[in-house]
């Protein structure tokens, strides 16, 4: 996964050696995070330990569930009351730090921050202007996830190309029946998967890594739709019409009474939330597996999106940044750390933890395999970049509100590329 010299961390640990002295002081820094009891629970203990093992820096809590939390942020830079270390959403930093000085930039901390852990592009992922403006801490990637269970029943292989997937569809539905699809995608899932297609086909994202702006021509975009379109009418995905029948367009697979009675094939999912598609399975995990990643042939990029999600950051107005540094570092690359909080965030980004959660078999063995297919693709160089601001709140409504109208045939793909372009276009004028 990584490779690291060991000139590099023996390096590392004598600089943080010189700078013990400057914690000399006691130094009180906040912490804010979002998440469930069991999150807040395992981070508590992480904190508990940080404290033990640095007497003099003292972390105070601030926790909450995810709704109110990006508000009550806001609130709080606009004050320039922020905490020290924040968690923070990779999506949120066009809206935090849109020209990368919005956070302290973390390079500053490379004596107290081991960066040699992470990999060079997940770094990428969080630098604005060369401003890095946050540490990872995890990765995460979306692949094809499958109930093993219909596809033995209608003595199908998995995909490998899409004609294979379209040809499973045609199978599944003659053998087993009209309830049976090879895939339940909800609506991100629709649009991320047949943006995958298109990217393959193309080599170009619906908007610029680089600038704020759409890449993807009209007739390509219109290209993208009418894949959509195919996949569902010919009976490979659970349509978003169909789902909203059943109970809502994007309820959780899991919930979903097909999926649990095994007329569900698979699901396009993040590595990282794996393990959960198998909560109402009877078989639990033994009955998913991770199938090949579908591809065109002779295609440049997978067009999978693969990007760290979560960061921590540190506040340009903290007055403990130092002792801030090293906190983030404790998080992210501590061993004990690791086996505290698990897998409870992500995948961990830093290579002393994934080496801690796999050597002892802390990660279920589905998840490794699930990351593992992404490293290498990563490694082969066919995950793409993606634009920070291709997951804004805005975008994904715009995406969301015109997959919806596609599947409910309110518009054809033709008539709304052009709107789909034009309204997006607008969006990322403003932002």
């Amino acid at each position: 996964m990584f490779k690291r010299k060991t000139l590099a961390a023996l390096t590392f640990t004598a600089l943080v050696s010189l700078t013990s002295a400057a914690f000399a002081e006691d130094a009180s820094i906040r912490f804010a995070w979002w998440g469930n009891e069991a999150r807040a629970a395992n981070t508590l203990k992480v904190i508990k330990l940080f404290e033990e093992k640095n007497p003099g820096i003292t972390v105070k809590a601030e926790y909450s569930g995810y709704d109110g939390y990006q508000t009550r942020l806001s609130t709080q830079f606009a004050g320039g009351t922020e905490p020290d270390v924040m968690q923070v959403l990779l999506a949120w930093l066009p809206m935090f730090s849109k020209k990368g000085d919005g956070f302290e930039d973390i390079n500053k901390f490379s004596s107290l921050i081991n960066l040699e852990e992470f990999p060079k592009t997940t770094l990428e992922q969080v630098s604005i202007n060369g401003k890095m403006q946050g540490v990872p801490i995890g990765s995460t990637g979306f692949l094809f996830l499958y109930n093993k269970e219909p596809w033995q029943k209608a003595k199908i292989d998995y995909p490998k190309t899409w004609d294979e997937l379209f040809e499973a569809g045609k199978l599944m539905r003659e053998r087993l029946g009209d309830d049976y699809y090879p895939l339940d995608p909800t609506t991100q899932g629709s649009f991320l998967i047949s943006l995958s297609w298109a990217m393959q086909k193309y080599n170009v994202n619906f908007i610029d890594p680089d600038e704020p702006k759409v890449s993807m021509s009209e007739e390509q975009v219109a290209d993208w739709l009418r894949f959509f379109k195919r996949l569902e009418n010919e009976h490979v995905l659970v349509s978003i019409k169909a789902r909203t029948a059943m109970g809502g367009a994007n309820k959780p697979t899991s919930q979903m009474p097909d999926w649990v009675e095994g007329k569900w094939g698979g699901v396009y999912s993040q590595d990282s939330t794996l393990t959960s598609r198998a909560d109402t399975l009877t078989g639990g995990l033994d009955q998913l597996e991770v199938g090949p990643y579908i591809m065109l042939p002779d295609a440049k990029t997978a067009g999978t999106m693969s990007r760290t999600g979560f960061i921590y950051s540190i506040s340009k107005h903290s007055k403990q940044q130092e002792a801030a540094a090293k906190f983030i570092n404790f998080l992210t690359t501590d061993a004990e750390a690791a086996r505290i909080i698990g897998t409870s965030r992500a995948i961990p980004a830093s290579k002393t933890q994934w080496d801690v959660l796999t050597k002892e078999n802390l990660i279920p063995p589905i998840q490794k395999i699930g990351t593992g297919q992404i490293m290498e693709l990563n490694e082969e160089g066919l995950v793409p970049r993606f634009s920070l601001y291709f997951e804004h709140p805005l975008i994904y409504k715009l995406l969301f509100n015109t997959f919806e109208e596609l599947s409910f045939d309110k518009t054809t793909p033709e008539e709304a590329a052009p709107k789909l372009i034009k309204e997006a276009t607008r969006i990322l004028s403003r932002l």
